[in-house]
């Protein structure tokens, strides 16, 4: 499951989720570093429950816990390829629940298309890392 850069030492699973904190069995609580874009900012927060098969196949799914902006659901599957290698599938949706303004909505949506991309790329290279050193 998630690996965390709070004080546990821990590797960070994702350069911009600086708290992760076990919550519960298989529950994890995520906080993001501040955002901005134009005259907006934001931190996300949400708290998710991960369930899998534990072979091929991690579902994960956002909590509803006071406090927390940001609804996830999403899907990871490992796929073993043809090279003896592991190919990494991620599908989720991230939905924040902050209001911005109709005029800054088209800036805002390619800034977040653009964090998502790397908060992506950031995970997924940390997994590629993880997965070479064990």
């Amino acid at each position: 499951m998630p690996t965390s850069g709070t004080s546990s030492g821990r590797r960070a699973a994702c350069p911009i989720w600086p708290t992760c904190e076990r919550v519960g069995p298989d529950t994890y609580r995520f906080i993001s570093r501040e955002r901005s874009a134009g005259p907006v900012s934001m931190v996300a927060r949400y708290t998710a429950r991960y369930e899998g098969n534990g072979v091929d196949r991690i579902r994960l799914e956002s909590l509803p816990v006071e406090g927390d902006n940001t609804d996830i659901h999403g899907t990871i599957v490992l796929e073993g390829t043809s090279e003896n290698g592991t190919r990494v599938r991620l599908t989720q949706t991230i939905a924040p629940d902050t209001p911005v303004p109709r005029l800054v909505q088209g800036v805002i949506r390619s800034f977040v298309q653009r964090e998502a991309v790397a908060s992506v790329r950031g995970f997924l290279g940390n997994v590629r890392r993880e997965m070479e050193t064990t």
